[in-house]
């Protein structure tokens, strides 16, 4: 009774005494509570630490000695298993073929015996195909992992780790936090009473404070202007408030940086999922590229962005590089392409487009890509090959074009059986012009010539300029007989003979006047087929037949037959 009195009045009559027992008594089953639930966590941690180990080790044992066990080459499994041997609470590792024999293992007395013990009979029965843990006690872990090759299965791997560390590690963690419940109840009662009349003022305002930055009002400072560690803790939270501030206008700042440069690159940055076949982001640059909004690009497909070709294309790129992806070969997957866009005034631009396969924070297979816009390069280049294979005059094709499809038209010969003729013909009256009224009005000539020349032969035969004012035709696939071929070249060579002798009206820039000229062409023209010589000796023949026409008065047509020539 006397002890029940006791402690009634000891905690009835002192609010710091209350305080002090209650904190203690409070701290004290907390700090117990706490400490049984850590204790509880890093024993689950380090168990599944443990287990997780010996899981790798076997996952890993698993892979690298499956080219070991194909090779058929059990010392350099031996030496891959016997590397674990001073892995930390390693207490076994070992190889096991699909009959139980142990082919490897830390252990080497133990390799050639057959394991029979009932969990190694259900761990060889199984047909599973990802790791088992055979045992998971206090002091030991056993894990196996089966070796599979192309769905074949070649024998198991088991690990056995110990848990001694981690036991030991508890049991340390157990005393250390005994301690240091002890000391923190014994300081709480000390501190108790101090902090009784001033803690809950100082308290109190930090939850206001707290209270009113939820709210949004992040203007608001905790400093209570106390040199204790309310008021330290006040001024570090006003510290980390300000520093949280400036991490916020830097971040709008960053934002608004990327944001102006994705707005107004020139590039279109985009990201397309593999997986639902649409458009996550498109930069605003597009509208420049396209004509199209950002909203409705990613309204639209893959397929009605590009042209049925470029389409066709990079299905099949898409299909092949996501097999590579998927297939985790050592690559950058990252690619560079030249595809047909289609804008929104049904036009067509040509972009250089460098895509790179990933996959997104939810694991899906995405499309980084970023489209060029090259049609001012594809011009050049376009513009590059007419230089090199056509007049930049008359846009005829030059010399090497006409040797090249010289060669396609005496192929067909072959192939078809039929007779080609070949035309040489030079102007008669145009070194005059020349003379008279300078280059320029002699351009003007050849380009007519061209133009009269081209009038006179059908889409499927060719017309060059050789060089100057000499100028080459080849009729293709005109007949298999002979003289219906012949006919034919001769009624073409006189259309053209015919066509080329009328006046010419030249304008000439900076010549009020008109400038009419008469010019007439001789021509030497080539009958051959497929039995006929090569290309330079049938121009040269057809370079003769048209000095013949100039020797009888030119303004005429020379025909040689190739085939009595040779």
């Amino acid at each position: 009774m006397k002890s029940q009195s006791f402690m009634r009045a000891f905690w009835r009559h002192s609010i710091g005494r209350q305080l002090a027992l209650g904190f203690a008594l409070s701290t004290l089953t907390l700090l117990l509570g706490y400490g049984f639930v850590i204790y509880k966590q890093q024993q689950d941690e380090l168990y599944r630490s443990v287990t997780d180990r010996a899981i790798s080790f076997a996952r890993s044992l698993s892979i690298s000695g499956t080219s070991w066990v194909l090779a058929s080459d059990l010392v350099g499994l031996q030496e891959l298993v016997h590397g674990f041997v001073k892995v930390s609470d390693m207490r076994r590792a070992y190889f096991l073929s699909p009959q139980g024999e142990v082919l490897a293992s830390t252990s080497p007395n133990e390799i050639g015996f057959f394991v029979t013990d009932p969990i190694s009979r259900e761990m060889l029965s199984s047909d599973a195909k990802d790791r088992l843990v055979l045992a998971d006690q206090h002091n030991l872990v056993d894990v196996a992992y089966p070796v599979i090759y192309s769905g074949n299965r070649l024998g198991w791997v088991r690990v056995e780790l110990s848990r001694d560390n981690a036991n030991a590690h508890l049991e340390q963690l157990t005393r250390n936090w005994l301690e240091f419940a002890l000391l923190t109840v014994l300081i709480v009662v000390l501190v108790a009473l101090f902090l009784a009349r001033r803690l809950t003022q100082g308290l109190r305002h930090l939850m206001f404070i707290a209270t009113e930055i939820e709210r949004g009002e992040d203007g608001r400072r905790s400093d209570v202007g106390r040199a204790d560690e309310i008021g330290i803790l006040a001024r570090h939270l006003d510290r980390m408030l300000d520093a949280i501030k400036a991490q916020k206008e830097q971040l709008r700042a960053s934002e608004a940086k990327y944001r102006f440069l994705a707005d107004n690159i020139s590039d279109v940055i985009w990201v397309f999922n593999l997986e639902n076949l649409h458009w996550e982001y498109v930069s605003p640059s597009v509208v420049k590229l396209t004509g199209y909004s950002v909203e409705a690009m990613q309204a639209r497909s893959m397929e009605q962005m590009l042209t049925s070709a470029s389409w066709m294309i990079a299905t099949r790129l898409i299909e092949e590089r996501s097999r590579i992806f998927l297939g985790d070969v050592k690559d950058d997957h990252v690619y560079s392409d030249e595809m047909e866009i289609v804008c929104r005034n049904g036009s067509v631009v040509w972009a250089e487009i460098t895509t790179h396969f990933t996959r997104n924070e939810r694991g899906e297979m995405i499309l980084l890509g970023v489209s060029r816009d090259i049609s001012e390069r594809k011009k050049a280049e376009e513009q590059i090959r007419n230089l090199a294979f056509y007049d930049a005059l008359t846009q005829l094709p030059n010399r090497r074009l006409l040797l090249d499809r010289f060669g396609l038209v005496m192929s067909s010969c072959k192939r078809n059986k039929r007779y080609a003729a070949l035309m040489f013909m030079d102007l008669d009256n145009f070194k005059p012009l020349n003379d008279e009224y300078g280059h320029d009005a002699g351009d003007l000539l050849l380009i007519e010539v061209a133009k009269r020349i081209a009038a006179c032969v059908r889409e499927v035969d060719t017309v060059a300029r050789f060089g100057g004012d000499e100028f080459v035709v080849i009729l293709n696939g005109l007949d298999s007989d002979y003289a219906a071929s012949m006919t034919h070249a001769g009624t073409v060579a006189e259309k053209v003979l015919h066509s080329l002798a009328e006046p010419y009206r030249l304008a000439l820039e900076g010549n009020a006047n008109v400038v009419e000229h008469r010019c007439t062409a001789s021509i030497g023209m080539v009958l051959f087929n497929q039995e006929s010589s090569s290309e330079e000796e049938l121009l040269r023949l057809a370079d003769h037949a048209m000095y013949q026409a100039k020797e009888l008065g030119r303004n005429q047509v020379s025909i040689l037959n190739a085939l009595d020539a040779q």
